[in-house]
């Protein structure tokens, strides 16, 4: 357990599982006392009580955040008892496929609540102790779907979300200039997660994952790797970090 994150408060969101819960459980073995959001109180759950087995600090943060009556809660309930709210990492996600039945109106909808507006809801929030506290560090877990596009009508809705919260980042980092807050991004491209096992079946991940440049798929751990960077770095702000094993190299084929 290393501490030089002790005494920091940090919400997780989409931390029940995948990217974000190793995130939750990079920032808690860092020293982080991490709020563990999801909207399954059950996979809340599973990471608290592994993070508290590890040696760790972790809370439940059960909450839609595509509402804004949730969202205010759930940061209400963390600042309250800690005083403070020093790491927002915005992970919060719906992707594809679409749900039996739900229309394609009704899917963009979706999608662009918890994708984005979740994301710009959870922000707002937690900009409020960060402006008294005169610190702060938001990071937004985007997609090279935002770069790179996708054509598939299922995805294009997951596309302009994760395109929108370049936007948001940028926006946030202008307004906690001089207040001691930073807010980037991160773009990660196939990382591979226990959720596209049960989606696509391990032959399926081998074919996408020999579609990365560098010759393999990336982890949930890198992903976390690169958010303890940002975390600790108080001069990078409005910028994105790519994770997508050289597909943007020039030259690649």
């Amino acid at each position: 357990m290393k501490t030089e994150l002790n005494g920091q408060i940090a919400l997780v969101t989409g931390a029940g599982q995948g990217i974000g819960r190793a995130i939750a459980l990079a920032l808690a073995a860092h020293g982080a006392t991490v709020a563990v959001n999801d909207v399954k109180p059950e996979k809340t759950d599973k990471v608290v009580a592994k993070i508290v087995a590890s040696g760790g600090k972790a809370v439940s943060a059960c909450a839609d955040v595509s509402q804004r009556d949730d969202v205010e809660r759930m940061v209400g309930g963390i600042v309250k008892p800690f005083g403070r709210l020093d790491i927002l990492v915005n992970g919060a996600r719906v992707e594809p496929p679409r749900p039996v039945g739900m229309s394609a109106e009704d899917w963009w909808d979706r999608v662009l609540d918890v994708d984005l507006k979740g994301a710009w809801l959870c922000s707002m929030a937690a900009l409020e102790p960060m402006k008294r506290q005169q610190f702060g560090r938001i990071i937004n877990i985007s997609s090279i779907q935002a770069f790179a596009g996708n054509g598939e009508e299922e995805w294009i809705a997951y596309s302009c979300a994760k395109a929108g919260m370049g936007g948001l980042t940028r926006s946030l980092a202008q307004a906690g200039l001089k207040l001691g807050i930073t807010a980037n991004a991160i773009a990660p491209d196939y990382i591979e997660t226990e959720v596209m096992e049960a989606r696509w079946g391990r032959e399926k991940m081998k074919e996408y994952a020999a579609g990365v440049p560098i010759g393999r798929a990336g982890r949930p751990d890198e992903v976390a790797e690169t958010v303890l960077f940002l975390v600790k770095s108080g001069f990078i702000t409005g910028e994105t970090i790519f994770l997508t094993g050289g597909r943007f190299v020039i030259g690649n084929r």
